[in-house]
C-alpha cells in the first residue's frame, strides 16, 4: 500500500461536501469552465500526486470488475 503523503488530510464526507459547495462560486466555476484541455493536461503532468488523465484508449481497454459479496479479499 502506498504511503500517505504529508499533504493528505482526512475529513468527513460532510466536510468535503461543505468545502466543495464553498469553492463552487460563480467565479471559480467560470475559471474552471474556461480551462482548455491542454491546460488541464499540463496541470496533471506537473503534479506527481495527481492520478493520470484517463484517455479514450484507457476506457477502451478498461474492464468492469464487480466484487463478489461475502468473499474475503486477498491481502
Amino acid at each position: 500500500m502506498a504511503e500517505k503523503s504529508e499533504t493528505t488530510a482526512r475529513i468527513t464526507p460532510e466536510d468535503a461536501r461543505a468545502a466543495a459547495k464553498a469553492w463552487a462560486t460563480p467565479e471559480n466555476l467560470a475559471m474552471l469552465d474556461a480551462m482548455t484541455d491542454e491546460a488541464i493536461a499540463a496541470q496533471i503532468a506537473g503534479d506527481p500526486e495527481v492520478a493520470p488523465e484517463l484517455s479514450d484508449e484507457w476506457f477502451e481497454s478498461a474492464r468492469l470488475v464487480i466484487p463478489l459479496k461475502g468473499r474475503k479479499r486477498a491481502a
